[in-house]
């Protein structure tokens, strides 16, 4: 096992070679040590990135650790050596950096404060070995195919899944967003992949009738789901188009008894246009509730909740996730559902994946959950059982 130490101290470079030869891992362990930056990145050149694992300091006296990591993720044929980056900054800039490292899509093993746990890093990179095959390294993704968006569309060869919310009160099943998925003859096709095919053709607006005429349609046929509301996303974008909002509000009309939610992500230049504006005081005044989805991502601010009358608003994932383990986004949770609570709207918060997150959230006050702890997206087709096995569990939980 090649790895690479890059850290400006001597004593560190020698504390963690050390802790490797004691470690207990089956590993035949080769070392490199760079002091700076550029004595790191000429070693990943002269291993021809033979590197089974790169610990990477931040902070050096001469370069810092970004320089390794800017050269990794321009440079392909490196980007896929297991990183574990170690640091003496504060929480906020390790979770910084990973963010960054992660965004890049680099082979990220974690950010690690000073001083590391040798161990810990080593059972992390045998954990990645464990989940992609023999090989340390994580392969690249394969190329992604070329898709024919046009056809796709046409032949309507897309499928809905839902994903429940609960009560987190009374841990009775509310509603369930439509997240979409595209196929073809290899399987799935997921939106990280086709949304950008959609929007770079111009073809949103159709994609998002074809959603809605789905949705509408199996929620229609599934009596038991009139119960339930159905959550759609939309675009500001999409809402500049009379012609959608004309379909939304017709379908909404034919079918009175479906309690229809637009969840609207935004973008800055979009949202206060009049003509958005206009849409959406259409669709509030047509029994069409909205919800701001994404809340603290990207252009969502407090401005639209005095602007906009939303009925509820989703706090992203990324903020409530860890909140058992990451102060800043508890604090940044709490604060939102503090605010919410003071203007009478209704909280979703998504990504929730343990008990823990789930118990904080309770306490704060949030009202609705959505997240793997649950489900995961089901498709239609296994939609009533889930919910028939859901209803049934929580019923004898109760009576019990």
């Amino acid at each position: 096992m090649n790895i690479l130490i890059v850290d400006d101290q001597k004593f560190v470079r020698e504390a963690i070679k050390a802790d490797l030869v004691e470690s207990t891992f089956e590993y035949d362990f080769q070392m490199f040590e760079a002091e700076d930056a550029n004595q790191g990145i000429e070693t990943i050149v002269a291993t021809e990135g033979n590197i089974d694992l790169l610990i990477l300091d931040l902070k050096m006296n001469n370069s810092d650790g970004m320089e390794v990591i800017n050269f990794l993720s321009v440079h392909a044929c490196y980007s896929n050596i297991p990183l574990a980056v170690i640091s003496s900054s504060d929480k906020r800039t390790l979770g910084l950096v990973g963010s960054i490292v992660s965004s890049l899509k680099l082979n990220l093993v974690g950010v690690f404060e000073k001083p590391i746990n040798v161990g810990f890093i080593l059972a992390q990179v045998t954990r990645l070995q464990n989940q992609y095959g023999n090989e340390i390294r994580v392969k690249p993704p394969e190329s992604v195919p070329g898709y024919d968006i046009d056809k796709l569309l046409e032949d309507e060869q897309i499928l809905l899944c839902f994903q429940p919310q609960v009560d987190i009160k009374s841990k009775c099943i509310i509603g369930f967003e439509v997240l979409a998925r595209m196929y073809d003859e290899n399987g799935y096709i997921y939106p990280d992949t086709f949304l950008p095919l959609i929007d770079k053709a111009g073809l949103n607006v159709d994609f998002t009738k074809i959603i809605i005429t789905k949705a509408f349609k199996f929620w229609a046929h599934e009596k038991m789901l009139s119960a339930y509301t159905l959550s759609i996303n939309v675009t500001a974008e999409d809402l500049i188009s009379d012609n959608l909002i004309d379909y939304i509000i017709r379908h909404k009309q034919a079918h009175a008894d479906i309690k229809l939610i637009l969840e609207l992500t935004e973008s800055q230049e979009i949202i206060n246009q009049a003509s958005v504006l206009n849409a959406i005081a259409r669709l509030i005044i047509n029994d069409i509730s909205i919800s701001l989805d994404d809340f603290g991502k990207s252009y969502s601010t407090y401005e639209r909740l005095d602007t906009i009358p939303f009925n509820e608003i989703k706090i992203d994932r990324s903020f409530v996730c860890d909140i058992d383990t990451n102060e800043q986004h508890h604090l940044i949770v709490e604060s939102t559902i503090a605010l919410a609570k003071k203007m009478s709207v209704s909280v979703v918060a998504e990504g929730i994946e343990t008990e823990s997150v789930l118990n904080i959230l309770a306490e704060l006050g949030c009202d609705i959950a959505q997240g793997y702890l649950y489900s995961p997206p089901i498709e239609g087709r296994y939609l009533k059982a889930w919910v028939h096995r859901y209803v049934h569990k929580d019923t004898a939980i109760n009576e019990h």
